[in-house]
């Protein structure tokens, strides 16, 4: 009967009392990768007022997510990841009294390498930049831009940013982690100034009504937009107005234009017989009128002795009254012209100071 009894009372001593719970829990420090991640048992009785009292003894981790608990049996725990991302990580707890529980967290271990890209631009476009970032663990990253022209940005992952001048800019992408993970890179971003629109005529661009005008663009473009909707190099022009030329190049664009004026063609030009060259700023070049219906014009001048004092194969309406730098004196001079039009005018022309 004593036997029976004995036996009895150790298998009550050994059952959990009521009230009494095992309570199992860890801490961790989040760390990146390469560094050492830090584990702390919280494990307790969560009612100790119970009889007869429990306590903890014996606890196991399991720090390779395997199912094992066999990486470890003290209160404190490390182990250092080879990769980032986040671990399966478990902590055993067995109490005196019998009762066993087991609590298993993921833990991140993080990792992040800074990447982007930008688009090609102009300095009347945007710069977009795409944010490539490598990031493994923790999601919470915090970026910040260096644009290179002395601005900055925090907070975006993908800004877009205008440069006021054409150029080679460094950029720099910080990114980090709460947890003090940080690394960045450098870019080059090239933003290309407009083109230059430079025109060429074919004759200038005072028409006579009836004529043509040719304009081109001069210089290498991807590609040309007239005003005229034309999409060539060069365009022919017959009627007055105002043209433009939109060009393209790398992605950027410049425009520019002209005006054109259409004159009535005059039966004659008109050839003036005197001029006063003494510098007051009136009269003081020999001009012949409507000289732009009828240029290129062959001017020859001579003096009463047949010596030949000017002349020029395209007048420009700019002669000063001079001969081998010196100025002529007060006398009546003689003219031949003969314009595009191939009718000789002759007569005289006095030079009065």
């Amino acid at each position: 009967m004593r036997r029976i009894l004995l036996a009895i009372i150790v298998l009550t001593w050994f059952l959990p009392s009521r009230g009494q719970e095992l309570v199992v829990n860890f801490t961790f420090d989040t760390v990146c990768l390469t560094k050492i991640t830090h584990f702390q048992s919280l494990c307790k009785i969560a009612d100790t007022s119970a009889q007869p009292r429990d306590s903890i003894i014996s606890l196991a981790w399991d720090l390779n997510g395997d199912g094992k608990f066999d990486d470890g049996n003290d209160t404190v725990n490390e182990i250092s990841f080879a990769t980032a991302g986040l671990h399966n990580v478990g902590l055993k707890a067995i109490s005196e009294n019998g009762l066993a529980k087991a609590l298993y967290k993921l833990v991140p271990v993080n990792y992040l390498k800074p990447l982007f890209t930008s688009s090609s631009s102009c300095t009347q476009e945007p710069v977009s930049f795409s944010n490539h970032t490598i990031v493994e663990g923790d999601t919470a990253v915090s970026y910040f831009w260096r644009f290179g022209d002395g601005t900055t940005l925090a907070g975006v992952k993908n800004p877009v940013h205008f440069y006021a001048d054409s150029g080679i800019y460094n950029v720099d992408l910080i990114a980090s982690f709460p947890s003090g993970c940080l690394d960045s890179i450098k870019n080059s971003v090239f933003v290309a100034g407009p083109p230059t629109v430079v025109f060429e005529f074919s004759r200038d661009t005072i028409m006579i009504a009836g004529d043509s005008l040719f304009a081109s663009v001069q210089g290498t473009y991807d590609s040309v937009t007239w005003s005229t909707k034309a999409k060539s190099f060069s365009i022919m022009i017959t009627s007055a107005g105002y043209y433009s030329a939109t060009v393209y190049s790398s992605g950027c664009f410049a425009q520019a234009g002209f005006h054109v004026i259409v004159k009535e063609r005059a039966a004659d030009p008109v050839i003036c017989n005197i001029f006063t060259p003494n510098g007051d700023g009136y009269n003081d070049y020999w001009q012949i009128l409507n000289l732009d219906f009828f240029k290129p014009c062959q001017v020859n001048v001579f003096n009463r002795y047949g010596i030949e004092v000017f002349s020029s194969s395209d007048y420009k309406n700019t002669w000063d009254g001079t001969f081998n730098g010196k100025q002529l004196a007060n006398d009546t001079y003689y003219y031949f012209v003969r314009c595009i039009n191939q009718v000789l005018y002759q007569g005289n022309v006095n030079i009065l100071k």
